[in-house]
């Protein structure tokens, strides 16, 4: 109804520019797949949890009775057709069913025309991959509830089936509200809480914060989905909910807290046999001698090689916090390591700096506190990003996988145009393998 200003069709390109990178709808479509199978073994947990409670307790109609679990599976494998159809009706409309997406403020069509059908292909996938888990999770959480209920009414066998296939064709109210907030959860798509909000709106209102903060709703629920399943999950205002109403939903929060803490705990292990990596050693000359010998950080070893799991959110923050804490505490004194609090945040705020989502403020704060070693990196990078899109960035990276020398932005945008990098000077890193010969 509006027209459209400058910084509207600025933010329209800066959006599809950074989402147009094959790689991120990889990313997108793999963590989506995780968490949307991650959901059954949580509540076969919760089932365990509710059945435990009810053998002390005598009464617990409130819980997930197990036939929730099949039913769940079942409304994965129906909701995956069911997505499907979403997806193709999301890629051809550009229209999704939810008006919450993972583009954050674009209310409007900002560049008129064919241009401008074309610039919005990034977001248009995303909307329509997006739209194929939102339909998984609704179908699942549905089908879910109908039997949860079901079991409520005492009912079992024949009976009890014929009440939930009843309630999944016909949902009441409550269950369509239910299941549209977990398609959003299973997306993180979730509202923001007080503190975040502030953050969006200010991006909102001065739209040049998008330059390095362009998502919040995002990476905010990423971050909230990997806390709730760790030993941190009551510093949650939405667990202390959950788990204060009682009955299945308590069971689900502690059933999530149980499996994520657990899952950490093998990734420790993992860790400290050299399977997976976390951050690299605060001593310089250590971590040098490590990456010249092929070691990289946040990355699993198969064979000689390491493949980096950063992107695999919301999973990657639980794996990366459990190998820093299995390995953090190399190289330090008897009185740090007693400090256990504080490797935790230590783990916990080193595997947040080196996210996609958050490079560009890591980035900034880098540069404000050291601009002199720090600032010119940060204008490189912002330049490179805002003149070529990733992805043709990405196809550069293919196409020339050398590192190269970038002195100045010029050369930061060149390295990342297919055919062009090839014109740059490979980056040389010499290791001083032994300093008494420097």
């Amino acid at each position: 109804a509006s027209k459209p200003r400058f910084a509207d069709k600025a933010t329209e390109i800066w959006y599809n520019f950074l989402l147009s990178g094959p790689q991120t709808h990889v990313v997108n479509m793999v963590s989506n797949t995780l968490t949307s199978m991650a959901q059954i073994p949580e509540h076969a947990v919760a089932a365990v949890v509710g059945a435990g409670r009810r053998a002390v307790l005598k009464d617990a109609a409130d819980r997930v009775p197990f036939s929730e679990v099949g039913a769940r599976i079942g409304g994965l494998l129906q909701g995956t057709k069911e997505g499907m159809r979403e997806f193709a009706r999301a890629l051809r409309t550009g229209e999704a069913s939810d008006f919450v997406t993972k583009v954050e403020n674009q209310s409007q069509k900002a560049i008129s025309g064919v241009k401008g059908e074309v610039l919005r292909l990034p977001t248009r996938f995303l909307t329509a991959e997006d739209e194929l888990f939102k339909a998984i999770a609704r179908r699942m959480e549905i089908v879910g509830l109908a039997a949860r209920q079901a079991g409520k009414e005492g009912l079992k066998g024949k009976a009890g089936a014929a009440r939930a296939a009843e309630l999944a064709a016909n949902p009441t109210d409550a269950m369509m509200q239910s299941a549209l907030d977990y398609g959003r959860y299973v997306t993180f798509q979730r509202p923001l809480g007080p503190l975040a909000s502030l953050a969006s709106q200010a991006t909102t209102r001065a739209p040049i914060l998008k330059a390095i903060m362009p998502f919040v709703r995002t990476p905010t629920n990423l971050f909230k989905f990997a806390i709730e399943r760790s030993p941190m999950a009551p510093l949650l205002r939405e667990w202390r909910k959950d788990f204060a109403a009682g009955g299945a939903k308590r069971d689900l929060a502690v059933a999530r807290s149980m499996v994520g803490t657990g899952m950490g705990a093998t990734f420790a292990q993992l860790a400290a046999q050299g399977v997976i990596t976390g951050s690299a050693p605060r001593e310089e000359n250590r971590a040098r001698l490590l990456m010249a010998d092929g070691w990289q950080p946040y990355s699993i070893k198969i064979g000689d090689k390491f493949y980096s799991y950063q992107r695999l959110d919301p999973f990657a923050l639980t794996i990366g916090a459990a190998a820093d804490m299995a390995t953090l505490d190399d190289g330090m004194s008897e009185n740090q390591k007693s400090k256990g609090a504080a490797l935790v945040w230590a783990s916990i705020i080193g595997n947040l700096s080196n996210k996609t989502w958050l490079s560009g403020v890591s980035d900034m704060l880098a540069a404000f506190d050291d601009p002199e070693r720090y600032g010119d990196a940060f204008i490189k990078r912002f330049a490179g990003s805002v003149a070529v899109p990733t992805g043709v960035a990405q196809i550069a990276r293919t196409m020339d996988p050398t590192v190269r020398e970038t002195p100045d932005s010029l050369t930061t945008i060149q390295s990342r145009i297919p055919g062009m990098s090839d014109d740059l000077l490979p980056k040389r890193i010499i290791y001083n393998l032994n300093p008494r010969e420097s």
